[in-house]
């Protein structure tokens, strides 16, 4: 019997870079890594900033807040360091192999949601609908309407993400919300906003760990087996890389500029933490 739901291909890049984590680095956090100016930025820092990241979302949570919908569980390590807290969490997982891995590592602890956060439905309210890293995915306005139909009376919605900076033109760095567009649109919402903190430079660092695997293990890797594909198969790779000439291109453009750094970051994106409040 074949699978009902397709593999998207982000979800399955996840899912790779969980076993990098969770194998080199010891972390099951997908997120970014929060660094403080003293922790210096060094892959082996990572999993700790990552734990930072993981520690300031449970910080800004509001007092007398007992059951969390964590939209976008990913690995399921945050709902799973919720649950030790002692919070009631449920989670919306849209992907095969995610929801998978959730379901194995947590079992009955948690109720999964296996839908996107569009097509979530349920009868329970909740005292805080979590966005960590799922908001970009989500249309703004499904993400608001949710949060009105899902919130208790007097909820909060946390939102930590990234949003795209459109007058710095356009980047290598993919993903985000356009800022102008969250920014109109979250003001016709009647929601009291309580925390608005710019964690941009925090998180930053992280990309220039991604960029330097790239240059440093990645470009390497693939130099290799381009080079060992032209000793054992030159017909076969001269075809290959006739066909998908520009796909290639696209992809080591993209991947191994240096261009997806940090301080580009920095320019073309605005990661923030958000808390607001149903009236």
């Amino acid at each position: 019997m074949g699978r009902k739901k397709k593999i998207d291909s982000k979800e399955a890049g996840l899912e790779i870079g969980l076993f990098f984590f969770k194998f080199f680095l010891k972390s099951e956090y997908l997120h970014y890594g929060f660094f403080p100016s003293d922790l210096p930025t060094d892959i082996t820092n990572l999993a700790k900033a990552q734990e930072n990241y993981a520690e300031l979302l449970l910080s800004n949570i509001p007092s007398g807040v007992k059951t969390i919908l964590d939209v976008g569980c990913g690995s399921g390590k945050m709902a799973e360091k919720l649950i030790s807290k002692g919070y009631d969490v449920d989670t919306v997982s849209p992907g095969v192999l995610l929801t998978k891995y959730v379901q194995n590592k947590l079992g009955n602890q948690i109720t999964i949601h296996n839908c996107k956060f569009e097509d979530f439905s349920s009868t329970k309210k909740y005292d805080l609908i979590l966005f960590s890293e799922s908001f970009q995915y989500i249309p703004i306005e499904k993400s608001l309407e949710g949060f009105k139909k899902f919130a208790s009376p007097n909820g909060y919605m946390m939102i930590c993400d990234f949003f795209r900076l459109e007058d710095e033109g356009k980047s290598l760095l993919g993903g985000g919300h356009s800022f102008k567009d969250w920014e109109a649109t979250i003001q016709r919402y009647p929601f009291k906003k309580l925390k608005e903190q710019d964690i941009t430079d925090q998180t930053a660092p992280t990309i220039d760990l991604v960029n330097a695997l790239a240059l440093e293990v990645l470009h390497p890797t693939w130099k290799t087996i381009f080079l060992l594909g032209e000793d054992r198969f030159p017909l076969l790779l001269k075809f290959v890389k006739w066909k998908y000439k520009k796909k290639i291109q696209k992809m080591e453009n993209k991947h191994f500029s240096g261009q997806r750094n940090g301080v580009n970051f920095k320019k073309y994106k605005k990661y923030m933490l958000y808390i607001f409040q149903t009236n």
